[in-house]
């Protein structure tokens, strides 16, 4: 087997988790970012061309949105963490129902809204799926910059630790 000429591997950076933790850093970041400006302008849109009950429905579901993201990272977190100390593999039962309680509080804040008749459901699932916009906006970006070929260094350096 023939080793690649030496040239090709000039951008190629022994791994560092310290990189690593930046990127993701930069990643969640963006994520956020985009998840604030979708909610920014389905509100706008709401304001400016529905109903009232449609602006109040995408600011209810925007709020769970990120109150659920928020929720969601700490029990994710909390449950990896208690897996890792424990060393077993297994999540103590009440880590595990405090996640699924969370979708039946999520549930009834949206059927006690849905109930009061001030809020629109289409609203509220728009403005509930406002993170999964914000992260196709960052999928949109990622591949436009692979069709285009302006990937970054740090970006192939990535690939290549991931791939060995």
């Amino acid at each position: 087997m023939k080793l690649p000429e030496n040239d090709q591997f000039e951008s190629f950076e022994p791994y560092d988790e310290r990189q690593a933790e930046e990127r993701e850093a930069k990643l969640q970041s963006r994520l956020r970012r985009n998840t604030y400006v979708v909610i920014g302008l389905m509100l706008l849109l709401a304001l400016v061309l529905s109903t009232r009950k449609m602006l109040f429905g995408v600011a209810l579901g925007s709020a769970l949105s990120l109150l659920n993201l928020r929720w969601l990272t700490g029990s994710v977190r909390s449950m990896l963490n208690q897996a890792v100390m424990m060393q077993n593999g297994r999540v103590p039962p009440f880590t595990a129902g405090k996640l699924i309680l969370r979708y039946y509080l999520v549930a009834l804040i949206i059927g006690a809204a849905l109930w009061t008749g001030d809020f629109h459901p289409l609203g509220i699932g728009a403005g509930f799926a406002a993170f999964v916009f914000g992260v196709m906006i960052e999928a949109g970006y990622r591949f436009s910059l692979v069709i285009l070929g302006r990937e970054t260094p740090e970006d192939r350096a990535s690939e290549t630790h991931h791939n060995e």
